[in-house]
């Protein structure tokens, strides 16, 4: 019999196949967040977002996926401190299907949690580049670079390597070849436990972090941005910087509003893809098309030719309207495809 905190594990499957049964699912994800107190302001792809996209995958994957899952954590050689011993008490208490969608959140995020670990815990575990990908390096289904120039030349592009090539992680240095690697890890028998069960972390995490647009590319200027604006991050608005705009792009919406219009939206998905190479390509498409929109573009440019200060951005509400749809279903999104890479590969 499997347990979670000594309680046995018997889930049984969410269906998707109509409302009673959707309307179930979003009942149950939206108790699991207010037992858990993750109700304030949520960052789209931070903590609250990250346990968002791992609920979806945990309520679209199979019963023997969950087992699996569940099994693999458990083996997390922090699992004592940063699971167990952070879990809240109304969750210690809860049911089981609460325990373990509050567990998956906690491994989805744990990468985060790495990166305060103590000296020597840290650089063991925290791997910052694995979060995101120059906007030069293409691959397979990735055929265009993620990359805005203004007024520079072009950066060459990166041939990525293939992910059969990696043989350790200090061949990893982004997100697709952190996907590569631990995915690898995960759906291979001859890897330890702990193993496993790090790289679980690493691919709940990920599988979210690609799927946010400015963790795919980069906007180069030759005056205000030679070495490229770090995917938003150098750009101001009238709230913080883009980038931080568009993790935080939920704040201030409860998840059941969330969850309710992720749930309304998700026919637009192709759910089945589980290619991340192809993950990344769409974060660059809205990157270019959506992200740095075409009077950002403008503005900059400007300032550059005519040596200005880098200039503030004042996101309009169409603009502020967009992003938000866009990040609940990337949340989204990102949830279902993990769950169907779980079920074809671990099972």
């Amino acid at each position: 019999m499997h347990k979670i905190k000594g309680l046995p594990l018997n889930i049984g499957k969410i269906k998707q196949t109509n409302e009673k049964t959707s309307m179930s699912f979003h009942s149950k994800f939206l108790i699991c967040f207010l037992l858990a107190g993750l109700v304030t302001p949520s960052l789209a792809w931070d903590a609250t977002g990250h346990r968002l996209s791992a609920a979806f995958a945990l309520n679209f994957m199979s019963d023997e996926s969950r087992v699996t899952l569940a099994d693999i954590l458990r083996q997390h050689p922090r699992y004592q401190q940063d699971f167990l011993d952070a879990m809240p008490t109304v969750i210690q208490s809860g049911s089981e299907i609460s325990q373990l969608e509050w567990l998956l959140g906690q491994a989805a995020f744990w990468p985060d949690i790495a990166r305060g670990l103590a000296d020597g815990e840290r650089e063991k575990y925290n791997h910052p580049n694995w979060h995101y990908i120059d906007g030069a390096w293409i691959r397979g289904a990735l055929t265009a670079q993620g990359n805005v120039y203004l007024d520079i030349d072009a950066r060459a592009t990166i041939a990525g390597m293939p992910g059969s090539s990696i043989r350790n992680e200090n061949q990893v240095n982004n997100v697709i070849l952190a996907l590569d690697f631990n995915t690898a890890i995960l759906s291979n028998g001859s890897s330890s436990a702990a193993e496993k069960a790090i790289a679980l972390c690493w691919v709940l995490h990920l599988g979210a972090d690609i799927h946010q647009p400015l963790h795919a590319g980069a906007l180069y200027s030759a005056d205000l941005f030679p070495d490229g604006d770090r995917g938003g991050n150098g750009i101001r608005t009238d709230d913080g910087t883009l980038h931080s705009r568009w993790d935080a792009a939920l704040a201030g919406q409860s998840i059941s509003e969330n969850v309710r219009a992720v749930l309304n939206e998700r026919i637009l998905w192709d759910t089945e893809n589980i290619n991340w190479e192809q993950w990344l390509a769409e974060s660059r498409e809205i990157l270019l098309d959506q992200v740095y929109t075409a009077d950002m573009v403008s503005q900059i440019q400007t300032a550059g030719r005519q040596n200005q200060s880098r200039p503030q951005f004042n996101l309009s509400p169409a603009y502020i309207e967009q992003m938000q749809s866009i990040a609940r279903q990337r949340r989204g999104l990102s949830g279902i495809r993990l769950a169907n890479w779980f079920d074809r590969n671990l099972n």
